[in-house]
């Protein structure tokens, strides 16, 4: 079966279910895996998954940088950081010390709970820090805590209140002078984006993910050297192909991974994990079309980079992925050692998961040895 594991998962059924929709080759589910966002608790994609690849120094916290520039607590890149005190103090100009402490040190500890993942607690403690601001008619404070309490909404997946939360910050900074296509915008129109696909809102989606396009199309044709345009370009067109894939527009969906590898590599180099997932989901829609070949080189590439990754927690269920494929060429002693290969990767890494994979992987060959 196509592996229920690492960043990008589809079950099985609902796999089958979009192969049958768009009329495509045949398989038996057991050979199917499937490496697209793994699922949360509320059954949509991860954003932290992607979180770790795509997002650089630069493009954190100048004035806050990316989505929102001053907001974004979510980063994506090996060199991110969350914040600095020169950042917040750039809000807080002209205010009497003591408070300016006190609202700093209460979103600071707000940021921190966020990183430690403590959601709850972080959006109490913005609360405080936004009554703070309100007091003190810190204008731009409201803001800067807004943007904080919309993203802690949307990394637990309250879409309802993320929304409504990121609408009132766009519409702060559009009623502050701020233009329609500034990075900022881009950034939470591309959040709203993914807010209204996981509401089954499909048109405001693809609305949203055309807007941010066809702004980052403008940028890069003007300057191609901009990280901070390109990391978000990056992430726009993993997130457009993912939800083209989720509605079964595969040969659309395939364009847009593409493209997304190519900036990844652009971004960070050959060697990195995101290209390996990039790969496999590339891998994974060309099977689906039915191109067996094409998505064996895919699988192929990806294992050769993945083996420069070693603490890639995840990398056994690549090569699971590439040991169905292999059955399904009827090369089945190329598939045993694939499968293998997964189990003793996943074994190293302690993942459960991927042993089981690799287990139904190696199971399915001694059937068909049998045979």
């Amino acid at each position: 079966m196509f592996c229920t594991r690492t960043y990008r998962l589809l079950t099985v059924n609902s796999l089958a279910a979009l192969i049958t929709k768009n009329n495509c080759q045949h398989y038996n589910q057991s050979y199917f895996i499937r490496l697209l966002h793994k699922q949360t608790k509320n059954g949509i994609s991860d954003f932290e998954s992607f979180k770790r690849f795509f997002f650089y120094n630069n493009f954190c916290l100048k004035t806050h940088s990316r989505h929102s520039f001053y907001n974004e607590h979510l980063h994506y890149g090996r060199h991110a950081k969350l914040i600095t005190l020169s950042g917040l103090l750039s809000f807080l100009h002209g205010k009497e010390e003591d408070k300016e402490s006190e609202l700093i040190m209460t979103i600071k500890r707000g940021i921190l709970s966020i990183q430690r993942e403590e959601y709850k607690v972080a959006e109490q403690i913005l609360h405080v820090a936004l009554r703070l601001a309100q007091e003190q008619q810190n204008e731009d404070g409201v803001t800067y805590v807004y943007d904080l309490l919309a993203n802690v909404a949307f990394q637990v997946g309250e879409w309802e209140k993320a929304e409504k939360l990121f609408v009132n910050v766009m519409q702060r900074e559009l009623g502050a002078g701020l233009a329609k296509d500034d990075m900022k915008i881009i950034h939470m129109s591309l959040k709203l984006a993914k807010i209204y696909e996981s509401l089954k809102q499909d048109e405001k989606a693809e609305n949203g993910f055309q807007f941010c396009m066809e702004n980052l199309q403008r940028r890069i044709d003007k300057s191609t050297e901009d990280e901070d345009v390109l990391t978000l370009w990056a992430m726009t067109l993993d997130w457009y192909a993912r939800f083209l894939q989720q509605k079964s527009r595969f040969n659309e969906a395939l364009v847009f991974y593409k493209k997304a590898y190519d900036m990844c590599v652009k971004l960070n180099g050959e060697i990195h994990e995101q290209n390996v997932i990039l790969l496999n989901d590339i891998g994974t829609i060309t099977f689906l079309k039915g191109d067996k070949d094409d998505a064996l080189d895919y699988m192929i590439k990806a294992i050769e980079i993945g083996k420069h990754l070693p603490n890639m927690e995840d990398f056994s269920s690549v090569y699971v992925n590439l040991g169905n494929i292999y059955l399904q060429k009827g090369m089945f002693e190329e598939a045993k050692k694939s499968c293998t290969e997964g189990f003793q990767n996943a074994t190293r890494h302690k993942n459960e998961e991927g042993i089981k994979e690799a287990n139904i992987c190696l199971e399915e060959i001694k059937k068909l040895y049998k045979k």
